[in-house]
């Protein structure tokens, strides 16, 4: 069992990456914006259009859900459907929750794989999302976004911490767990 070192520094390691994820997404955030600011503006008081605006908003609003999507699957925020688990023995919901867990870490690295197939197509026909950028560099986001939910759906599947969260309505789903205060 490794020591409570080790986990000591990967949870600080962990920290570190979810800190710079979210710094990503708030200056995403606020590129988004001030770009559509600027659209609205040369638009309606000038009777010109950005010509690049539309694309880099698109290519924003893309690796903002995707980052926003590991982010939550990291913090176990992600959108779920439990329906038996309300009548399962806490031992049958822990058994569930880590296979659930393990079984959209798969999905992930499947969805992972096959969107790296779809960037290196992009790659090969050259095309430009907007503003010279290349649309395999815009989408790129869409692999690594969905390798980062696979380990870390793998990680929480793996990880002896990890109890089934509680649902929306603040019910215990899991073992050991005395509900969630932090909503």
């Amino acid at each position: 069992m490794p020591s409570s070192d080790t986990f000591g520094f990967f949870e600080r390691i962990h920290r570190r990456i979810e800190q710079l994820e979210e710094l990503i997404l708030g200056l995403l955030l606020l590129g988004l914006i001030g770009i559509g600011l600027a659209q609205i503006i040369a638009r309606n008081g000038f009777g010109v259009a950005l010509p690049w605006a539309d694309g880099a908003m698109r290519a924003i609003v893309l690796w903002l859900a995707m980052l926003a999507g590991a982010l939550a699957a990291g913090r176990l925020k992600h959108i779920r459907i439990d329906i038996a688990r309300q009548w399962l023995s806490p031992t049958l919901r822990q058994v569930l929750h880590t296979g659930t867990l393990l079984a959209t870490a798969i999905v992930c690295i499947a969805m992972s794989w096959f969107s790296l197939r779809m960037v290196e197509l992009e790659y090969e026909f050259q095309s430009i999302a907007f503003a010279g950028v290349p649309t395999w560099m815009v989408q790129f986001i869409v692999p690594v976004g969905f390798a980062l939910m696979a380990a870390r759906f793998a990680a929480h599947a793996l990880s002896p911490e990890s109890d089934s969260p509680t649902d929306a309505a603040g019910i215990d789903a899991g073992p050991g767990e005395a509900g969630d205060s932090s909503r």
